[in-house]
């Protein structure tokens, strides 16, 4: 009895694994995926391809942005603490006010609560 039910069991788990395993959807840089409460607003080639999001602006803006961060010079950039990690940043001479910083395959740039994103 105890054998039958802890092969009962194994199959339990193997089915729950199954599962989770055809479901899983991690979370790429493609046209398919969706930040939530945002806009798709295309791409562009720098290093990476560069997938552009706009929340509460226009998508040329957040291109714009997007590029400037990405594409411009060093001299109209200004690094802050690093530029990256927990307490670096970047603001950009072209769009004052704004400030950008990046983590582990995405970041964005956000003023008050705009957000030009990006993932690569």
């Amino acid at each position: 009895m105890a054998h039958r039910l802890r092969r009962a069991f194994n199959r339990g788990l193997l089915g729950v694994g199954i599962a989770f395993a055809l479901n899983a959807n991690p979370a790429h840089s493609t046209p398919n995926y969706d930040w939530p409460g945002m806009k798709k607003c295309g791409t562009f080639q720098a290093e990476y391809r560069i997938w552009v999001y706009a929340k509460r602006m226009s998508c040329r803006k957040a291109r714009r942005i997007q590029k400037e961060y990405w594409l411009g010079p060093d001299s109209r950039k200004v690094i802050h603490n690093g530029g990256s990690g927990a307490n670096g940043y970047v603001t950009l001479k072209r769009y004052p006010g704004w400030r950008c910083g990046s983590g582990a395959g995405g970041g964005s740039c956000t003023r008050m609560n705009r957000s030009a994103s990006y993932q690569n």
